[in-house]
């Protein structure tokens, strides 16, 4: 029997090679994120479906030094609390559903537990201190579900959570968490809270001083980076979320004001 000729035993081997690539590129494509988060500033963030349902999280005012869009549209509006840094709802265009943590009379808690298109939302009742709402008043965590993705805002969170809070909030994958202290949890505190929820994936700080806000008693998010490991800063102000780790622990993830 004659030799396949050299030539075309290489070109055999290279196509071999293609398919083998191919198949390999097939199974381990990137993984198509199930939602996107996009920070505009202090504590408010769009969160968006892969089918496009968008929820506005605790909309900023326009004096506080951050630019929100003025095009900003959304199904939703969820409000921690009524602190003007956290409900100007009059931010987002059309004809959103408000979600409202507080009572109209800010004493005591909504029971908040309904699904908007294919985002599901619901409320934990906490504290905006450690004397139980005695000196600032109370607070909502909200839990959103999207694509079997848990993402948990803490609002303006005051204290370390009790057991039976941590039960309520639940196994969560994404944690938004305030570390400027002052009104909030400080860095070390902050810090606390994410070792009690444990979030999966990522931890979002935020709520603490950059070069843009007009809040100068805050401080900024570096206390809380300090010593943590599986940091990453973003160049940009939206992050896309897909279920997987990309690393072997959650990371640590800071959004880019822009």
């Amino acid at each position: 029997m004659k030799k396949a000729p050299r030539r075309l035993v290489l070109a055999l081997l290279a196509g071999a090679a293609l398919l083998a690539a191919g198949s390999y590129f097939a199974v381990h494509a990137a993984p198509r994120p199930v939602a996107y988060l996009t920070w505009y500033g202090q504590s408010c963030f769009l969160l968006e479906s892969a089918t496009g349902t968008r929820v506005v999280m605790d909309p900023i005012p326009s004096n506080i030094g951050y630019l929100p869009p003025a095009d900003l549209h959304a199904d939703a509006v969820t409000v921690s609390h009524e602190h003007q840094d956290h409900n100007n709802v009059a931010l987002v265009r059309g004809k959103p559903k408000i979600l409202r943590g507080l009572t109209p009379d800010k004493k005591g808690w909504m029971r908040i537990d309904e699904k908007v298109k294919d985002i599901s939302i619901r409320s934990v009742g906490v504290y905006h201190d450690d004397k139980k709402g005695a000196e600032i008043g109370l607070d909502t965590v909200f839990v959103f579900e999207v694509g079997g993705v848990r993402i948990a805002h803490l609002g303006d969170l005051g204290h370390i959570l009790t057991d039976e809070q941590i039960s309520a909030i639940g196994s969560v994958d994404v944690v938004l968490v305030p570390v400027g202290g002052v009104w909030t949890v400080d860095a070390h505190r902050a810090t606390q809270v994410i070792d009690q929820i444990r979030p999966r994936l990522v931890t979002i700080p935020m709520h603490y001083r950059t070069d843009v806000l007009t809040i100068k008693e805050l401080a900024t998010v570096d206390g809380f980076l300090a010593g943590r490991s599986n940091v990453r800063r973003e160049t940009g102000a939206r992050l896309a979320i897909t279920g997987l780790r990309s690393r072997p622990s959650a990371e640590t993830v800071v959004l880019r004001y822009q």
